[in-house]
C-alpha cells in the first residue's frame, strides 16, 4: 500500500507544477493575451469587407454570421469598406438598393461596398480597448498601483449613455461621429479602469507561486 501511495503522491505534485506554471504563465502573460483577444475581436469584423471586397465571400459571410449575436449590424450606422464614402445615411443606402429596416441583415453592395460585420460603436469601443492595451503595455511599471476610482470611471460612461438614451427616446439623432466619439471614450475608461486591477491581481497570483515555490524547495 506504501508503494502504491509514492507514485500516486508524485503524480499529484506533477500536476499541481505543471497547473502552477500555466497559471503562472498566464499571469504573466495576461496583458499580451488580452491584447491579443481584442485585436482579433476587432480586427475580424474589419476583415469581412475586405474579404468580401476581395472575393472571398464565403469566409466573409461566416464573419457576419459569427458577429450576429454581438451586434446589430444596422447598415446606417456601420462603417463601409470598398465603396465611395464610408459613412452612409440611411436614405443613400435605400436609394443604392440595401435593404433598410429595424432587424436589416444587409452587408451593402458594390456600390455602397461592403460593411463591417460591427456597427461604428462597437468597433469604436472594442478598437479604442485594443489600443489602450498596447499603451497600457508599454506605461504599467510607471503607473505603479494607480488605480482609477470607480466614480471616475462612471464619468466615461456619461457620453455613450446620453447619447443612447436621446435618441431611444426620440429627442436627438445620434451621427456617427457621435457613436464613434462616445464609443471610443467608454473603451479608453473600461480598459483604464480594469487593467490596474488585473495587473495587481496577477500579480498577487505570482507571488503567491513564487512563495509556494520556494518553500517546496526548501
Amino acid at each position: 500500500m506504501t508503494t502504491n501511495s509514492k507514485p500516486a503522491t508524485q503524480r499529484s505534485r506533477d500536476l499541481s507544477f505543471f497547473a502552477d506554471k500555466a497559471i503562472f504563465t498566464l499571469a504573466v502573460h495576461w496583458l499580451a493575451l488580452a491584447n491579443l483577444f481584442w485585436g482579433l475581436y476587432v480586427g475580424l469584423p474589419l476583415l469581412a469587407p475586405i474579404l468580401m471586397n476581395a472575393g472571398w465571400t464565403t469566409p466573409a459571410k461566416v464573419i457576419y454570421t459569427v458577429y450576429r449575436p454581438a451586434c446589430h449590424q444596422l447598415p446606417e450606422r456601420s462603417y463601409f469598406l470598398g465603396g465611395q464614402q464610408y459613412v452612409y445615411s440611411a436614405e443613400e443606402l435605400a436609394a443604392a438598393g440595401v435593404e433598410i429596416r429595424p432587424l436589416s441583415r444587409d452587408i451593402g453592395n458594390e456600390t455602397v461596398g461592403w460593411k463591417m460585420a460591427f456597427c461604428q460603436r462597437d468597433v469604436a469601443i472594442y478598437g479604442s480597448i485594443f489600443l489602450t492595451g498596447l499603451v497600457y503595455a508599454l506605461v504599467r511599471r510607471r503607473l505603479g498601483n494607480r488605480k482609477m476610482p470607480f466614480r471616475y470611471y462612471l464619468l466615461f460612461l456619461v457620453p455613450m449613455g446620453m447619447d443612447g438614451v436621446l435618441q431611444l427616446f426620440g429627442l436627438h439623432e445620434s451621427t456617427w461621429l457621435l457613436r464613434t466619439v462616445s464609443g471610443a471614450i467608454f473603451g479608453v475608461g473600461s480598459a483604464l479602469f480594469a487593467y490596474p486591477y488585473l495587473e495587481e491581481g496577477f500579480r498577487d497570483v505570482r507571488r503567491s507561486i513564487n512563495s509556494r515555490r520556494h518553500q517546496q524547495a526548501t
